[in-house]
C-alpha cells in the first residue's frame, strides 16, 4: 500500500507523525553534534587521527606555495606536481583549505569539514526518508544513523567517508526531489551533490554508475512498461547531467595525474590495495569478524541482511524507482569493502559507508511495517465495528516505535565504540599491534616548537616514528625525518625517543653533546657544549568540564618542568656528575628515585623507611623472572588516561637484548553485549626509557603501561624476554608470565 502525496510531492501523513518525526531527527542531529564536536579544539593525536592532520598540512602547503595539487609533507621551495598525491580526489583537500583560509591554521581545522557534514547528515537522511517513504521512515534513516558504533566512532574524522557519503547522499535527495516536483532547483542540487561526491572518493563513480545504468532501463532499455510514466524532459536532463559530469570528472584526474606523472602510481597503488582478492570472501569476512561486529554489532548486521531482500522486493513489487537508493549505497560501500581488500584488511573505518545504506533501509523498514501494522489496526476496528469512526494514522509510529529497542540496543555498543575509538586514535585493537596516542609527545613538540624562532627545522631520529600529527604539531616548519644522529654543530635541535633508540645510541649523545630530557624524548642542542643531562617531567592535571568536552576527554593537560629527581636518575645511569638530591620528595616517583639514592650510597636506614612508604602505595605482585627482574608491586593511575605503574627490581645489568613484555588477553565479552570478545592478543607495553643493560642492582624501576581497556573482561600479563629474546620463567612455576590487573 502506497501513501497518497500533496502537490509538492511529499507523502501524506497525519501531522502527529509529522511532528514526532521531527523531534526524533532533532534528538538525533542534536547527538550527532555534540558527538562529532567532542574533543573538536584538542591537539590531533596518533593513530588514524593523524590523516586528518595530513590534510591540515595540505590546505597550509595549497595556502602558502598557490598550489591545488595536495603535498603532505612540508618544503622550502614551491612544491611541483612530481610531489602531488594522487591516489584519491582532490576535493576533500580543498575544502580543507577552504575551512582554513576563513579560520586560519588551528588544530580544529583539521576536523571541523567532517563535524559540519556529519552533523548535517541526520537532517539529509530525515529529508530523503520523508520524500521517498514518509516521515517516520525518515526518522528512523536520521536515527539510526546516529547508533552505529562506527559513524560515531569517525563522526569527526576529515577523511574521505564522512564526505562520502553526505555528498552521495544530497545528489540523492536532489534526484528524488526532482522526480517528485520537475524543478530546476532540484536538479542543481543533484547535479551538484554528484559532482562533489566525484571529488570526494573513487567509490562516488560506483555510485554514479549504478543509478545511471538502472535509470537507463528504467527510462530507455524496456523499464518504462515496468515502472509506469515519468516526466521525460527532468528525467533525460537528470540522466545527462549526471552521465556528463561523471565522465568529465574521470577525465580530469585522469589528464591531471598523467600530466602529473602519477597515473602508473595510481593504477599499481589500487592493484596493491585490491591483492588477496582470490581469497574466498567467507574467509575474508571471517577473519574480520571482530572488527565488523565492534563496528556494526550484530543487531545491526542482521537488520542490514534482511533490508536488502525487502528492498528488492519494494523494488520488484511496488515498481518505484526511488527503491533503488538504498541498494545503490549498499553496492558502492560494497565495492569499497569487498574489491579493496589489502585497504579494508588494514583500515577499521574502510566500511564506514556503509552506515549510509544501514541508514536508508532502516527507513525502507518503516515503510513495509507500516501498511501491516495499519492492517492490524483496521483488522481489530472492523471486529470492534469501530469501522465508520475516524482513526488516527499511527502505523509509522507504531512502525519506527518497533525499531526503536533494536536501535537502543545498538547504541549500547555504539557509545563504548565511540570512548575506546578515542582513546585508541581510532585503530581499536590494531589487530593486537601496540598502540600509543602520543598525547605526551605531541606536548613535547609543541613545547619544542615554541622555544625555536621562526623558520627554524627540526630533525627526528628514526626513534621518534614520526606521523603526520608529528610533523602537524610542529606548526608548519621544515621537518627532516629519519636522520642520523649528528655528529657535528647544526641549527636544528635533534629530537629522540629514548624508548626506541638503541642504548650504544642513546649512550654517544649523552656523552657528546648537550641533552634535555623531558619524560622519554630527549633534545639534542649540538650548538652548545657537551654538558651533564638536564630532565624535566611532564605535570600532569586532569581536564576540567569544559575541557573534557571541547578539549581532550582521553589526555590530562600537561605542563613541562624541571625535575631535579629525574636528572639525577638518568646522570647516574649514563655516569654523569650528579648533585646530591634535596628536599623531600613528594610523588610517588621522586621517592621512588629518593629510594634508589640511598641503595647507590649504600644507607639502608633510609632506603628501608622509603621502602615501606613505597609499598603504601602499589598492590604487592610477587614475581621473580629466573635471572632477570622482580616484580614487587603494581599501582593503577585512574583518570582520563589511565596508567598502569609496573614496579621491578633490579639485579643489576641485564643483557641488552632484554625486554619487559606487557600483553592483554579479553577473557569474555562485555555484560549486556552480543558482540563477541576481541579474540587478539595484544601488545599494550613499549620499551623501557633506561636500557636495561644500564640498570643498577637493587635500584626500583617503572614500567608505565597505558591503559586502553577493551569492551569486556581483559586480564594483563607481564613476561620477560631474556638473552636472545627467549621469555623466562617466572621463578618457582612453569608459568612464563605473571598476572598483574584484571579489569571487568
Amino acid at each position: 500500500m502506497s501513501l497518497s502525496r500533496n502537490s509538492d510531492g511529499l507523502p501524506r501523513t497525519s501531522a502527529a507523525e509529522e511532528q514526532i518525526a521531527r523531534i526524533v531527527v532533532f534528538f538525533s542531529t542534536l547527538w550527532m553534534a555534540l558527538v562529532s564536536s567532542w574533543e573538536m579544539l584538542g591537539p590531533v593525536l596518533s593513530g588514524h587521527w593523524a590523516a586528518s592532520a595530513s590534510m591540515g598540512i595540505i590546505a597550509e602547503n595549497m595556502l602558502r606555495w598557490g598550489i591545488v595539487g595536495p603535498v603532505w609533507d612540508y618544503t622550502a621551495t614551491k612544491p611541483g606536481p612530481e610531489l602531488y598525491y594522487c591516489h584519491h580526489p582532490w576535493g576533500i583537500f580543498w575544502v580543507t583549505t577552504l575551512f582554513m583560509k576563513v579560520f586560519g591554521r588551528h588544530d580544529v581545522v583539521c576536523r571541523l569539514p567532517a563535524i559540519v557534514l556529519s552533523t548535517l547528515t541526520p537532517p539529509l537522511l530525515y529529508a530523503i526518508g520523508r520524500a521517498i517513504w514518509r516521515p517516520a521512515s525518515g526518522a528512523a534513516a536520521a536515527f539510526g544513523f546516529v547508533i552505529l558504533p562506527i559513524t560515531l566512532a569517525f563522526a569527526n574524522f576529515n577523511a574521505l567517508e564522512v564526505p562520502l557519503m553526505f555528498w552521495t547522499l544530497f545528489a540523492m535527495w536532489g534526484a528524488v526531489r526532482l522526480s517528485q516536483t520537475n524543478r530546476k532547483s532540484y536538479l542543481v542540487a543533484s547535479g551538484f551533490g554528484l559532482f562533489v561526491a566525484l571529488h570526494t572518493d573513487w567509490p562516488a563513480y560506483v555510485f554514479s554508475a549504478c543509478l545511471l545504468g538502472f535509470w537507463l532501463f528504467r527510462g530507455y532499455v524496456g523499464g518504462r512498461r515496468f515502472f509506469g510514466p515519468f516526466s521525460e524532459k527532468s528525467f533525460a536532463e537528470n540522466w545527462i547531467l549526471w552521465a556528463t559530469v561523471s565522465v568529465l570528472t574521470g577525465v580530469f584526474y585522469l589528464l591531471v595525474f598523467q600530466k602529473a606523472g602519477k597515473l602508473a602510481d595510481l593504477l599499481g597503488t589500487y592493484g596493491h590495495r585490491s591483492s588477496g582478492n582470490s581469497i574466498p570472501l567467507a574467509a575474508v569476512l571471517a577473519s574480520r569478524r571482530y572488527w565488523i561486529e565492534l563496528s556494526f554489532t550484530p543487531i545491526a548486521i542482521f537488520l542490514g541482511k534482511i533490508a536488502v531482500v525487502i528492498s528488492l522486493i519494494r523494488l520488484v513489487a511496488l515498481r518505484h524507482e526511488a527503491e533503488i537508493f538504498p541498494l545503490a549505497c549498499l553496492a558502492m560501500a560494497t565495492f569499497q569493502y569487498v574489491v579493496f581488500k589489502q585497504g579494508a584488511d588494514i583500515h577499521v573505518f574502510w566500511p564506514q559507508t556503509f552506515g549510509a545504506y544501514f541508514a536508508l533501509a532502516m527507513g525502507a523498514f518503516v515503510a513495509t511495517i507500516a501498511p501491516f501494522v495499519d492492517f492490524a489496526r483496521q483488522f481489530v476496528r472492523r471486529r470492534r465495528g469501530l469501522v465508520d469512526q475516524p482513526a488516527w494514522d499511527s502505523s509509522g509510529l507504531v512502525a519506527l516505535g518497533l525499531l526503536v529497542p533494536l536501535f537502543f540496543a545498538i547504541l549500547r555498543d555504539g557509545v563504548p565504540a565511540l570512548a575506546y575509538a578515542r582513546r585508541t586514535g581510532g585503530r581499536f585493537n590494531e589487530k593486537g599491534l601496540p598502540i600509543a596516542s602520543d598525547g605526551d609527545l605531541i606536548a613535547f613538540l609543541r613545547q619544542v616548537s615554541k622555544s625555536l624562532p621562526p623558520g627554524t627545522g627540526v630533525e627526528l631520529h628514526e626513534s621518534m616514528r614520526s606521523n603526520w600529527a608529528q610533523i602537524w604539531s610542529l606548526e608548519g616548519r621544515l621537518v627532516h625525518q629519519n636522520r642520523p644522529l649528528p655528529v657535528a654543530s647544526q641549527d636544528k635541535p635533534y629530537l629522540v625517543n629514548s624508548r626506541y633508540a638503541a642504548e650504544e645510541q642513546l649512550s654517544t649523545l649523552a656523552t657528546k653533546f648537550h641533552v634535555e630530557v623531558v619524560g622519554q624524548f630527549w633534545r639534542i642542542d649540538t650548538q652548545k657544549p657537551a654538558a651533564p643531562i638536564e630532565a624535566f617531567s611532564f605535570v600532569e592535571r586532569e581536564p576540567s568540564f569544559f575541557e573534557r568536552a571541547l578539549v581532550s576527554a582521553t589526555e590530562p593537560v600537561r605542563t613541562i618542568a624541571p625535575d631535579p629527581w629525574l636528572t639525577w636518575e638518568l646522570r647516574t645511569h649514563w655516569k654523569q656528575p650528579v648533585e646530591a638530591l634535596t628536599g623531600e620528595p613528594q610523588t610517588f616517583d621522586h621517592q621512588r628515585i629518593a629510594y634508589n639514592a640511598a641503595i647507590e650510597r649504600g644507607d639502608e636506614t633510609t632506603a628501608s623507611a622509603l621502602f615501606d612508604v613505597l609499598k603504601s602505595n602499589w598492590q604487592p605482585i610477587d614475581a621473580k623472572f629466573e635471572g632477570a627482574v622482580e616484580i614487587v608491586g603494581v599501582r593503577m593511575n585512574w583518570g582520563v588516561h589511565p596508567r598502569l605503574d609496573i614496579v621491578f627490581r633490579a639485579p643489576g645489568s641485564l643483557p641488552r637484548s632484554s625486554a619487559m613484555v606487557v600483553r592483554s588477553k579479553v577473557l569474555a565479552p562485555a555484560r549486556f553485549s552480543l558482540t563477541m570478545a576481541d579474540p587478539t592478543l595484544r601488545e599494550v607495553g613499549q620499551p623501557l626509557a633506561i636500557p636495561p643493560s644500564l640498570f643498577r642492582k637493587g635500584f626500583l624501576y617503572v614500567n608505565p603501561v597505558s591503559i586502553v581497556k577493551r569492551p569486556g573482561k581483559e586480564v594483563y600479563q607481564v613476561s620477560w624476554n631474556g638473552r636472545g629474546r627467549q621469555s623466562v620463567r617466572v621463578a618457582g612455576t612453569n608459568s612464563m608470565t605473571a598476572d598483574v590487573l584484571t579489569l571487568d
